[in-house]
């Protein structure tokens, strides 16, 4: 990965990240598969978030208000039962769920009148909007005539504060009573699935595409990045393109909006300085890569040079460093070289006839990799489990909250079946957790959701898949 290769891939990036993600969001994501999670109970603690905002906290702790909530929200997910049944005459949607949540995955069809995807966003929100709308509205009521408060609108605006050079976030309290249930919740995406951190995703591999003939290295590339001073953490760090939404509050929605979009503004910053920093001669610290032909002769002027400064007697120098040269594969004209064509040989050399022989086959060797290495494998695993676990815990799924869970999540063993295929035998804490499998648990905590096997399956599967395996089996002790 030479430096012009790197300078070029980050003006491309810079090219891709022109491109406003409301476009992406309206065009593609939107379009893509998507999954709707709604749980009744979560409803109550994004309401309060609102409330908080509002400063009648106070209020909402109330056991009128509480019990009006509660009634809402069951009528909400009661209406998003009957719409998602009716989506399935028409369209292909999974559905699953509980007394208390419902989950509905919706597929990523063609419009044949539109010829083009179907806009499923706006699909899901008709599960629950009618219902929110009128849960709001009424909740507003019963606020003023009980407690002589009413629920006004809100919203978060940014500005730059130009003394201290910062973009500051502000919220802003109208005298206007809200008239939709969007004026206190709204679709809000599960975090590390947001429409700016895919589409900045994106914009990496399509820059990554049209720069490097073959996959640059990952690890190189984040490695030069990084020292180049360009932060990703806020980039998706998934490959799939669906995106999972739910109900939050709007002022928390629109905040991290903010966050996410002052994010890729950094970013850019980041990358315009990189291409400075590149274009200058000065070495970079930490960057990876191979030279140029250029840049390997400008270092062999350079030590020709200093070399000759060296052996001065009363001159001190620094000492010159004699650059690595790497073999170059030979150019097509180079190789077609005569044979007969050294100095003063003027008489074509004869043609002496090939005697062809018939080379041996050898047998294929097994190849050796770490799935070959069960207790590398083992320990590989072990080390890198409990981040992914705790990583991929979030709604509907287990969600992490002490950290015990990942924690106690370990590989055993690896066995092989009858077809020769690796089986990765796994454990976690069963006291408590089991209480969450289907088939041995109970409800309501078993809900086809939360089964810890899922989650654990998904984890293994995430870790083993850059080592190449290939099909294998999990399954729990």
């Amino acid at each position: 990965m030479s430096k012009k290769k790197l300078e070029d891939f980050l003006v491309k990036l810079q090219g891709e990240l022109r491109r406003s993600s409301s476009i992406f969001r309206k065009e593609e994501a939107d379009r893509n598969e998507l999954i709707f999670f709604f749980n009744a109970k979560s409803l109550a603690e994004e309401l309060r978030k609102e409330f908080k905002e509002r400063k009648i906290l106070d209020i909402f702790e109330k056991g009128p208000v509480q019990k009006r909530i509660e009634e809402g929200s069951h009528a909400i997910l009661k209406a998003c039962r009957a719409q998602a049944k009716n989506f399935k005459k028409t369209r292909g949607v999974l559905i699953k769920g509980n007394q208390h949540s419902i989950k509905v995955n919706i597929a990523q069809e063609v419009n044949p009148k539109k010829n083009k995807n179907y806009d499923n966003f706006d699909k899901l929100k008709k599960l629950y909007k009618e219902e929110l709308d009128k849960f709001a509205l009424d909740l507003n009521e019963f606020m003023k005539q009980e407690y002589n408060k009413k629920l006004t609108k809100t919203e978060v605006k940014g500005r730059f504060d130009k003394k201290e050079r910062l973009f500051k976030r502000t919220l802003e309290v109208s005298d206007k009573e809200i008239q939709y249930g969007s004026d206190l919740i709204e679709g809000g995406h599960v975090q590390g699935e947001g429409i700016l951190e895919t589409d900045v995703r994106n914009a990496i591999e399509r820059a990554m595409n049209k720069t490097y003939s073959s996959k640059a290295s990952e690890e190189v590339l984040k490695s030069n990045l990084n020292a180049l001073g360009i932060e990703l953490h806020f980039v998706r760090d998934d490959k799939s393109d669906h995106h999972t939404f739910y109900m939050q509050s709007r002022v928390e929605n629109q905040t991290l909006g903010f966050a996410s979009g002052e994010d890729k503004q950094k970013l850019k910053k980041q990358l315009k300085a990189a291409i400075e920093r590149l274009q200058d001669s000065t070495p970079i610290k930490g960057l990876k890569g191979s030279d140029s032909i250029e840049q390997v002769k400008t270092k062999q002027a350079e030590y020709a040079a200093m070399s000759e400064y060296e052996k001065q007697p009363n001159l001190k120098t620094t000492k010159a460093v004699k650059p690595k040269l790497k073999k170059r594969a030979a150019k097509t004209s180079q190789k077609k070289a005569k044979a007969g064509s050294a100095k003063g040989n003027t008489l074509p050399s004869a043609a002496v006839p090939k005697v062809v022989q018939r080379r041996k086959r050898k047998k294929p060797q097994p190849k050796r990799g770490t799935a070959s290495s069960p207790l590398h494998l083992i320990g590989v695993l072990n080390k890198e489990l409990p981040n992914t676990v705790r990583k991929n815990m979030r709604a509907p799924a287990l969600e992490n909250q002490s950290g015990r869970f990942a924690e106690s999540v370990k590989v055993t063993d690896i066995t092989t079946t009858k077809k020769g295929f690796p089986s990765i035998g796994y454990t976690y804490a069963k006291n408590p957790y089991q209480v969450f499998e289907d088939g041995s648990g109970k409800p309501p905590w078993a809900d086809g959701d939360r089964d810890p096997r899922v989650l654990i399956d998904k984890s293994i599967r995430e870790i083993a898949i850059q080592f190449a395996i290939g099909r294998f089996y999990t399954r729990r002790q």
